[in-house]
């Protein structure tokens, strides 16, 4: 089962920083490209341009035995920017990135859609989840 978790990206990275011992965090970067027809002047209307979105995703998840499994994920879509690698070739697999590289690509500017959604096997496994996310809720209170 997944569901929506009403929790900002940013307060989760900030929480990511100090995350108690048990939870391991993995970021990835995505370009999903759809080939548009161009309709510009001086363009050959046979060419095609790349349409490219960049997709960041953050899982985190508890270290502990598959029966408290959970994956909690934050994904941003957001439009190229300095996501493009700097040779300009787009990989085709996601490619692992660090949670300071994430941050800097998807959340400095604000510009992506993000959504945090968590996933849980059982309901057992989601009461679980439950107390990590009051953790998380009260690790926000205090910065406030």
């Amino acid at each position: 089962m997944e569901r929506e978790i009403d929790l900002s990206a940013r307060h989760l990275m900030d929480w990511l920083r100090s995350a108690p011992p048990g939870i391991e965090a993995r970021a990835t970067r995505e370009f999903l490209c759809e080939g548009a027809p161009v309709a510009t002047a001086g363009v050959d209307a046979e060419d095609e341009l790349e349409v490219a979105t960049t997709v960041g995703l953050v899982e985190v998840r508890p270290l502990r035995e598959a029966g408290e499994a959970w994956v909690l994920r934050l994904r941003v879509e957001n439009p190229l920017a300095c996501h493009l690698p700097d040779d300009g070739s787009v990989p085709d697999d996601p490619e692992e990135i660090g949670l300071d590289e994430f941050e800097a690509c998807f959340l400095e500017d604000e510009a992506g859609d993000a959504a945090v959604t968590v996933e849980a096997d059982r309901a057992a496994c989601a009461r679980a989840f439950d107390e990590v996310l009051a953790g998380i809720l009260r690790a926000g209170q205090g910065a406030t």
